[in-house]
This record gives C-alpha cells, structure tokens and sequence, in this order.
C-alpha cells in the first residue's frame, strides 16, 4: 500500500474537526457579506464581500478578538481544502479525482488568501479603506491579459466560473447538497428548514458566480480589466439596474441565509462528506 493509500484509509478525525470548523466560518464570512450586502443597496458600504466582510468584523466592540478568531477559522478551512486536494479519493477516475484535487486546491489558495487578510488587519498591517473595492481581481485580470494569449485565458477562467455559479442554482432543483447531511431523526420541519435555507443561498450563490464570470468575459472581449470584478462589484452592478436595491435585498438576504446554512451545514454534514474531496 502506497504512502497516498494509507493516508486515504487511515481514520482521520482531526480532518473531519478542522473540516467542521472551517465549514462554519466560511457560513459566518457569507452571513456578514450579506448584511452588508444590504448596506450596499441603501448605498451605505461598497465592499459587500469577503474581504469586505473582515474588515467589518474588525470594526465591532471587541473586533480584532473576534478578528483573531475568525482568522483562525479561515486558516482552518484553507488547511483543510489543502488536505482533500492532497487526500483524493480512493476508487475514484483518475480524470475525476484530477479535477476534484485542482478544485480543493483552488479553494484552498482562495481561502489561505482571505487568512492573510485577515490577519494583516488583527496585527496592523492594513487598516480598514486602504483598498478599493475589486483592485485584487482587476490587478490579477490586467496581468492575464498581458501575456500571449491573456484573453483567451481570462474567458476560460469566465466559462468556469460561470458553470460554477450554473451548479450552485442546479441545486435548488436537484438538492444534492442534502446528500452531504445526517438528518436523520431530525423531524420533518427542521429537514424542510434547511432544505429552503439550502435551496435559497445556494441560488443566491450561484448567481453572483454567474454575475462574476460573466465581468471575467467581458474584461477579456474588450482587453479591460476595469470590466472584471468580484462579489462587490456585482452587487453594486444590481443595485445600479432596474429595481437594483428590490433585487439587491433579496440577493443580500439569500447570500445571508446561505451563511446560515453553511453553519448548520458544519454541524450536520456526514462525517465521510467533511473527509473525503
């Protein structure tokens, strides 16, 4: 049996306690982008997302405690993507668990990055306003586009986000995510509690990847980065439509539940599903 083998076999308890851990406070960075996010439609904050979320935290009574704390938990959830990418999945397609492996470790990177910001504002180094909303995704699009084929790049990583964002709204109607769960002997109401807190974040989700993606393609067709932007710019991009804040109040309350999800989600998933990718 291979090194890969045994790691995969062997019982790993501590992966499944980070794995919890992380999943809640990935539910508690959502919860805060979507109050925020509420904040955005009456024009009152223009940095409704992640980032903007930690730097929200941070201006609470007791803030860079409960900072650190969070800190801990997004360094938590970046170490366990790190380990399912690592891990695979035995008996699996080598193509599949290829893909699997490259998307935990995407989601690993992304999350190690919201650990550093996080903690560059508990010890000082960044204080709140020192960045402008979407200057990370437009930086990292311009250099893209750049290089020899830079466009081409760029729409590729558009196309999949936005199949990203088309999966998480396939799960309203299919409810896969509940597979994931032990509900078994929870009563019937609380089965259907989270089945719509589930079904209505995971929309709410999908949508804005869709909406981000989308900006990825249209930085790409016109050669400007400005184009690009993450969950920030496009809840300001709904805000500024047709019933902008009608709709920016609903995307900000499903954004909102699915935090709330993901919490549950934490404390409920299967053991096996917080262990394997």
């Amino acid at each position: 049996m291979t090194r890969t083998s045994r790691f995969r076999a062997r019982p790993q308890w501590w992966i499944e306690r980070i794995g919890r851990v992380g999943l809640i406070t990935q539910g508690v960075l959502y919860a805060v982008v979507g109050l925020l996010a509420l904040q955005v439609a009456s024009g009152r904050n223009d940095q409704a997302d992640q980032r903007g979320a930690i730097e929200a935290v941070s201006d609470q009574p007791f803030g860079r405690a409960l900072l650190a704390v969070l800190t801990v938990g997004l360094a938590l959830h970046a170490l366990w993507r790190f380990v399912l990418a690592a891990r695979g999945q035995a008996g699996e397609e080598e193509a599949k668990s290829v893909a699997k492996r490259v998307g935990e470790l995407g989601r690993g990177l992304l999350y190690a990055g919201f650990t550093v910001a996080a903690a560059s504002v508990v010890v000082g180094a960044r204080q709140r306003g020192q960045r402008q909303p979407g200057d990370e995704q437009r930086k990292a699009v311009a250099t893209v586009l750049d290089v020899p084929g830079g466009a081409l790049l760029v729409t590729v990583a558009g196309v999949a986000v936005i199949g990203t964002g088309l999966w998480h709204v396939s799960k309203v109607v299919t409810r896969t995510f509940l597979d994931d769960l032990d509900l078994g002997g929870r009563s019937r109401r609380v089965r259907q509690a989270v089945t719509v807190l589930g079904s209505v974040g995971y929309a709410a989700r999908g949508i804005v990847f869709v909406m981000v993606g989308w900006f990825l393609i249209e930085s790409a067709l016109d050669d400007d980065p400005n184009h690009t932007g993450g969950f920030d710019q496009a809840l300001k991009r709904v805000a500024a439509s047709d019933h902008g804040p009608l709709l920016l109040r609903l995307l900000a309350a499903g954004l909102f539940l699915f935090g709330v999800y993901r919490v549950i989600d934490g404390w409920l998933r299967d053991r096996s599903a917080v262990t394997r990718p």
